[in-house]
């Protein structure tokens, strides 16, 4: 692995990230930009999570909420195979998992 392979190996985004998130967050959220590091990238996923709960007390859209929470889902589940996850980003994993499971009934 080269110095510049090593800087890039926490990105780990899905095409879902590029193509539906801006609309989703747009639409449910208003807008959010991240650039930075892969710590920046977990504070990122957490406010987006954090402000996709608020959304859901708000009555958003349960398709668009659980469209959403999965694509962050998936950033939790691929991440292990460049990083390891803390007790934190775990508990976000589990969130996000209730979130596309949508309210128990």
């Amino acid at each position: 692995m080269t110095a510049g392979e090593a800087t890039d190996r926490w990105l780990f985004l899905t095409p879902e990230v590029e193509k539906e998130v801006p609309a989703l967050v747009s639409a449910l959220l208003g807008d959010l930009v991240a650039l930075g590091d892969a710590d920046a990238w977990f504070v990122a996923l957490r406010a987006l999570r954090s402000l996709l709960d608020a959304a859901v007390l708000a009555g958003a859209d349960r398709r668009r909420v659980g469209r959403l929470a999965a694509i962050l889902l998936e950033q939790y589940l691929l991440a292990p195979s460049v990083v390891a996850l803390d007790a934190r980003d775990e508990a976000e994993r589990r969130h996000l998992t209730a979130l596309v499971n949508g309210p128990a009934s």
